[in-house]
Parts: C-alpha cells; sequence; structure tokens
C-alpha cells in the first residue's frame, strides 16, 4: 500500500520521481526568490503535466517541518493535476526546529507515527514516507532524530529517505538508523550523485540501502552527462536494483517559466543519456518504477 495526500493506493504501476518538491520554503538559507509556494502552484502543475506526457504517475513531495511543508496545497495539486503525491513527515536539519532540541526522541518518534496514521496538524493528509536529514556537520541532535525516525518506521513501515550533504554521511545515517533496528532495505540514501565513482555507490550498495541519483537537471551541481555515465557504472556494476532516479526541483528558478528543465528533466533530457550509453528499458523501469513503488510500500 502506497499512502498518497489523497488517499492510499495498491500500486502505482508506472515511472515515479521519488525525490522532488512541490513546495518549497529555504529562504532563511537560500534568499527568497528560490521558495516554491503557493503562488507557484499553476506554474507546478504546467510542469508536472508536462511529465505526465512522458509517463510520470506520481511523484514524492520531501518537504518537511521547517523547510515549508504545504499539505493542503499538495493535495489541491494533486487533485488538480490528476497525479498521486507522496507526502513526507519529518524535520528539517539546517537550521532543525527548535522543537527537536526540546522533546525527547519518543516524541519526536511520537508525532511521526501521527502524521503517518493520522493525519499532519489536524488535515487528515497522512504522510507516507519519513524524511531527515544532516548538514555539512552532524551535530548531536541529528543523532535523536534519526533514532526517532527508525521507530517511527519500525512503527508504521514507512520507509527513511535521507539527506546527505556529503557522501561519507551514508555510512553515518546506515549506521545510526541500523543501530536503531531498522533494515537497510527500507533506506533511501539521497544525493548519491555526489560520488566521486562507481566505487563509492558499490560501499554504500553493500550495505543493502537505495540510493538517489536525484539532481537531474541540477547542473549548477553536476552535469547530466556525468551523472549519466555514474548511473551507467552502476547499472555494468548491477546496482540497478539499488538506484533511484529523480530532479529534486527545489527552487523556483528550476521551474519551466524561468528556463529550467524542471520535473520533466529525467524524462526529456536524462533517459536518452542513458540510452545512449547502453542502459537498457528494462534498467530504466528497475530504477524509475520498480525501486519507487518498493520503498514506498507501508510493509505494515
Amino acid at each position: 500500500m502506497i499512502r498518497t495526500v489523497t488517499g492510499d493506493f495498491t500500486d502505482i504501476n508506472g515511472p515515479i520521481l521519488c525525490h522532488e518538491h512541490l513546495q518549497i520554503d529555504l529562504c532563511c538559507q537560500k534568499g527568497p526568490a528560490v521558495v516554491l509556494g503557493e503562488a507557484d502552484q499553476d506554474d507546478v502543475i504546467n510542469d508536472l503535466t508536462k511529465a505526465m506526457q512522458f509517463g510520470l504517475k506520481a511523484v514524492v513531495d520531501l518537504s518537511v517541518l521547517g523547510s515549508g511543508r504545504n499539505v493542503a496545497v499538495l493535495k489541491q495539486i494533486s487533485q488538480r493535476a490528476g497525479l498521486p503525491v507522496i507526502c513526507a513527515t519529518g524535520f528539517y536539519w539546517d537550521p532543525m526546529p527548535p522543537l527537536v532540541y526540546e522533546v525527547s526522541v519518543e516524541a519526536l518518534r511520537d508525532i511521526m507515527i501521527e502524521e503517518l496514521t493520522e493525519g499532519i496538524e489536524g488535515s487528515g493528509i497522512r504522510a507516507g514516507v519519513i524524511k531527515i536529514g544532516t548538514h555539512h556537520e552532524i551535530i548531536p541532535q541529528a543523532e535523536r532524530l534519526f533514532q526517532a525516525a527508525a521507530l517511527a518506521s519500525l512503527a508504521t513501515g514507512a520507509a527513511v529517505i535521507t539527506h546527505t550533504s556529503a557522501v561519507e554521511q551514508a555510512f553515518w545515517h546506515l549506521d545510526t538508523l541500523e543501530r536503531a533496528g531498522m533494515d537497510p532495505s527500507r533506506i533511501l540514501i539521497s544525493h548519491m550523485g555526489a560520488a566521486k565513482n562507481i566505487a563509492e555507490l558499490i560501499a554504500v550498495a553493500r550495505r543493502g540501502a537505495l540510493m538517489g541519483i536525484d539532481k537531474v537537471g541540477f547542473i549548477a551541481r553536476r552535469s547530466n552527462a556525468e551523472l549519466a555515465d555514474l548511473v551507467r557504472d552502476a547499472c555494468e556494476a548491477g546496482l540497478a536494483s539499488q538506484i533511484i532516479l529523480s530532479s529534486d526541483v527545489a527552487r523556483r528558478d528550476r521551474l519551466m517559466r524561468y528556463g529550467g528543465s524542471s520535473y520533466g528533466a529525467v524524462f526529456a533530457d536524462f533517459f536518452p543519456m542513458l540510452r545512449e550509453r547502453g542502459v537498457s528499458a528494462e534498467q530504466i523501469d528497475v530504477m524509475m518504477r520498480q525501486n519507487p513503488q518498493r520503498i514506498l510500500q507501508l510493509s505494515k
């Protein structure tokens, strides 16, 4: 069962963008120009509609408390676009909300459980996945938050998706979540497109977690060609079953209105590059449909 902002689905049979933002506010770090808010709803729907023409069947919005999550608008976008949207519970990390410093691990766990099972802030809209992360420096509160997320996952069957600010943080994430009892197959480590080479991906894959190559189209960080080479190498190393692809649209200027490739980048720009490099349609299906389907299924 996959839990969306409009209800539960037995499955979603098609490509899923597993790391996106339809509403996000990181203005405290980057200024107001990058906010994706309610005023951008029509542009977001337009861009999602274009991606749906390529076959997109669902999208995961990973904004959480402290980063501009707006579940009411997510539901409106989902209904207007006719596209299932999965939202996240969790807490932002840059900076962490004051609540993370003030309450116990058990209280943080219970907040996430409630948002997964009862609804977010009285809306009745339930989260379908847990999102947490670490900034460049891993502060002591991060361990408490990861422990709480693992406990919430164990109680609800929801997967945990993590944000890494550097590739090497993946091992701290896995160590901390596994110590709290999590099965690594229920963990998706994001932003692994920053890996210098395939050896770094293989080291994480050996732990059993999924990995996100999830900044397709964000060429300010790394070109699509470099990412395509990395995905090709991952597939050749037998890692297709542990890779998801997405574009992590997290700022207004990546929408098509402002010249960005937006939510369609994976389909329109990246798939042709993968095919040119010998990545098969079957491997693309594994990364875009089978892997997201598996990680988003509630196991309880």
